[in-house]
């Protein structure tokens, strides 16, 4: 009787210490997560990797720290790294709605755009109300032709946030490729006001404002994207289309060499830019 009170008062302090050990790991783990959410904030990203690391070393099951450090993992552009830990996040918790959020700008990025789509769906399924998710599906629609769906989404993102400036933007981008200058340029405007650092959005409104012939305003809002981002090639590669229309032959070319040395690959970009522009020329008035 004595060797059963024995093994059962054992049996009761291990799992005393076991359920100890294992709120202690919680513990840690929870003090190294908010640690690395405060070096990512203030964009220590391989901190914040580090620490998210040691969260997880501390607890396994710890759904949110694999999302976070796929988050700055895709931050560095480790778009496999940020795949693996969004897809370990899911896998702990197939609830976790940014997790597959997430996960569908890391495969759109990717070019998964199935695998995209197939995640933004399950998120909205989750929670209809991630303003995100519907954006990042707006431009897997537009990578696939679909450009009434794309601006659909991007308007039920604007719905849900109206202050999310990249919605605008995109929106813009399909308005434009759609022909309705008037559309895009409104949302350009909006997305600007939003957010009046963003380089692509000035860019975008600029070759909106070129094909409508305000080639001044044009020309300024190109220059303010660059000088937003001084290694923008596209804004020097837009600048220069929109300086050879005004006639400023000479600045035109620096631009174009000041494009091509930062990104070669935009030499057909600038080559077909100039053959529509000749060919407009060309044409009778």
């Amino acid at each position: 009787m004595r060797r059963f009170f024995s093994l059962v008062t054992f049996l009761v302090v291990f799992a005393s210490w076991t359920m100890q050990a294992q709120a202690q790991k919680s513990r840690v783990g929870a003090s190294y997560f908010r640690r690395a959410n405060e070096r990512y904030a203030k964009g220590d990203i391989d901190g914040a990797i580090a620490d998210f690391g040691i969260a997880i070393m501390a607890n396994p099951q710890f759904a949110r720290a694999y999302n976070n450090r796929g988050v700055a993992r895709e931050r560095r552009r480790d778009l496999d790294g940020a795949i693996g830990d969004y897809s370990k996040a899911i896998e702990i918790d197939p609830r976790l709605a940014e997790g597959y959020a997430n996960r569908a700008k890391a495969r759109l990025a990717a070019r998964d755009l199935d695998g995209a789509m197939a995640d933004c769906n399950a998120a909205i399924a989750l929670n209809p109300r991630l303003a995100q998710v519907y954006d990042t599906r707006g431009s897997v629609r537009c990578e696939k032709g679909d450009l009434d769906g794309a601006i659909a989404d991007y308007g039920m993102a604007i719905t849900i946030n109206p202050h999310l400036a990249e919605s605008y933007s995109n929106r813009g981008v399909v308005r434009r490729t759609i022909g309705d200058l008037d559309g895009a340029l409104d949302d350009y405007n909006r997305s600007i006001r939003i957010n009046p650092s963003r380089p692509n959005a000035y860019n975008n409104r600029g070759n909106v404002l070129r094909d409508k012939g305000r080639l001044e305003e044009a020309v300024a809002d190109f220059t303010k994207a660059i000088e937003l981002n001084p290694k923008l090639a596209l804004g020097y590669a837009s600048r220069g289309l929109a300086r050879l229309v005004q006639g400023k032959t000479g600045e035109a070319e620096n631009d174009f060499v000041q494009s091509l040395q930062l990104d070669s690959s935009l030499r057909p970009f600038i080559e077909e830019g100039i053959r529509t522009l000749k060919r407009q020329l060309a044409a009778p008035q």
